[in-house]
């Protein structure tokens, strides 16, 4: 007989292959099945699938990302992430190990790609210096989120973006609210840094990137670096969270029946700085009212249907605006937190592969 972590494991599975099985299904059908479940949320435009995971995800307890109970947050979200996992994506190796931290160990994945074409190969032996590096901050309102429920996302930023990536396990609030994750992250950086040559990678590119909140660490690293030895050569920011201050008028429009509600940004807002003794205009945390000229280049991507989108859009257009060099990529008929069900919705992998390219593309240009 089956035990109890065996028979859970397999329930997992089988929400999984269901949930990949049906966006199979013809559009009309996926919304109907929505609705006979209980998805009343009007969006027209919001990918009918995507409505039929979250109907899915509402059935079984999946509301909210953030609650009280920051334990019982992170195992729901563990779990969740765990229950639509697939096949992961291939990639040349994947090693676990630690790095000093300001207030001790950290513990990092770093990934590297396949080489698995000749124009790929081809691609790096033109890079004498070795590939890119990113060091990537795992999103999860600086509450939840760890190295696992971010690793199809970064073997596929990695294979696809033909890229080394460094994800880093920062120190997560309440336990340990602002700045404690910007330290971890410079950190990461440092070391990133100082060890790229020993990775194989290309020193002089460097860069930083991530989703929500790791998008926010990013801004904030790259605020906090620029014009140092230490500043990365580039941002990714993935609907990022930069401004916990001001409202924006995606906070009202988006606010239920998504992945993230205004609610989830609240409970992470008062995780992170409520704890702590800075305010919502630092800079440290919100990064839209630091000082934002002379950034490294950035690659900002938004999603259609999130409560965060019109504040990452801002970030770019300001960035622009203040002579850095930004590209706004918004991915239409998504919600937040879209890299995060890549192994359940084409258009989601989809999505990410091209943010992986564009990225790659980007540092391709650089000036060294």
């Amino acid at each position: 007989m089956p035990s109890f972590q065996q028979l859970r494991h397999r329930i997992a599975t089988a929400r999984g292959t269901a949930a990949r099985l049906t966006h199979y299904l013809p559009a009309p059908v996926q919304l109907k099945l929505a609705q006979a479940m209980g998805y009343r949320h009007d969006y027209p435009e919001l990918e009918p699938h995507i409505r039929l995971l979250l109907a899915v995800r509402y059935l079984q307890g999946g509301g909210s990302l953030l609650t009280k109970d920051a334990e019982k947050s992170r195992r729901h979200f563990r779990n969740e992430m765990r229950s639509i996992a697939g096949k992961p994506v291939m990639v040349g190796q994947v090693k676990d190990f630690e790095i000093d931290g300001p207030a001790g160990k950290l513990s990092v994945r770093h990934y590297q790609p396949k080489l698995n074409t000749k124009s790929e190969s081809s691609r790096q032996s033109s890079s004498p210096n070795g590939l890119p590096l990113l060091v990537f901050y795992h999103g999860g309102g600086f509450v939840v989120g760890d190295l696992n429920t971010h690793d199809e996302a970064c073997r596929l930023l990695c294979q696809y973006g033909q890229m080394q990536v460094l994800s880093v396990d920062y120190r997560l609030a309440p336990e340990n609210p602002a700045p404690a994750a910007v330290h971890d992250s410079i950190a990461a950086l440092k070391w990133a840094k100082a060890h790229a040559a020993e990775l194989g990678a290309d020193p002089a590119k460097v860069a930083v990137g991530g989703d929500s909140a790791g998008g926010n660490l990013s801004a904030v690293v790259s605020q906090q670096t620029k014009g140092t030895p230490d500043a990365p050569a580039a941002q990714l920011l993935i609907y990022p969270v930069v401004d916990l201050y001001n409202e924006y008028e995606s906070r009202k429009t988006y606010t239920q029946g998504l992945f993230l509600s205004d609610l989830d940004v609240e409970q992470a807002n008062a995780s992170y700085v409520g704890l702590s003794e800075l305010t919502l205009k630092d800079p440290l945390v919100t990064p839209a009212l630091g000082d934002m000229t002379n950034l490294p280049p950035a690659l900002v991507i938004t999603a259609g249907f999130d409560v965060l989108r019109d504040e990452g859009e801002a970030y770019a257009k300001r960035m622009l605006a203040l002579g850095n060099q930004a590209t706004l990529e918004r991915v239409p008929g998504q919600g937040h937190g879209f890299i995060n069900i890549t192994s359940v919705n084409r258009t989601a992998r989809q999505a990410t592969i091209k943010m992986a390219q564009d990225f790659r593309q980007l540092l391709d240009g650089l000036a060294r």
